[in-house]
């Protein structure tokens, strides 16, 4: 995508559409720091992705392309890693992962390794591991099949 430019207010939802190569995976990698931005900058939450990455980090969820999951781990065992690596309180973290599984629907899944998930509940644990802390701020990108 070249000279990408647009604004997305609080409270909406924006999706990224294109062809297949057209850059909207490689928007969210230089928005979430991933890659390096090739010119320009951008804001996410206010914060600059060339001079402010810890705090949009900090502002951001973000499910990639491919489901960053560590197969043996059980869903419960990641939401529990991702919900101290994101600050949240050690008293509160068990309630949060069964209120994702039980929104997500993996429920039933939760205690079981992330390697004997179908790749539907690999892709709903991933969106829950990016709702972790309730960012303002989360980008879902598509999966491939």
């Amino acid at each position: 995508m070249d000279n990408l430019n647009l604004g997305v207010q609080g409270g909406e939802t924006f999706g990224l559409l294109g062809v297949n190569g057209a850059g909207k995976t490689t928007t969210f990698k230089m928005l979430t720091g991933d890659i390096p931005v090739s010119s320009g900058d951008a804001f996410v939450h206010t914060h600059s992705i060339r001079n402010e990455i810890k705090k949009v980090h900090s502002n951001l969820g973000y499910c990639p392309q491919f489901d960053g999951v560590i197969l043996e781990m059980t869903g419960r065992e990641t939401l529990r890693m991702f919900a101290r690596l994101r600050g949240i309180p050690e008293g509160e973290i068990e309630e949060l992962a069964e209120e994702l599984a039980e929104t997500l629907i993996f429920t039933s899944h939760l205690d079981k390794q992330v390697k004997n998930y179908s790749g539907g509940n690999k892709r709903k644990l991933s969106t829950a591991m990016a709702l972790v802390g309730n960012p303002p701020i989360v980008f879902l990108d598509e999966r491939k099949h």
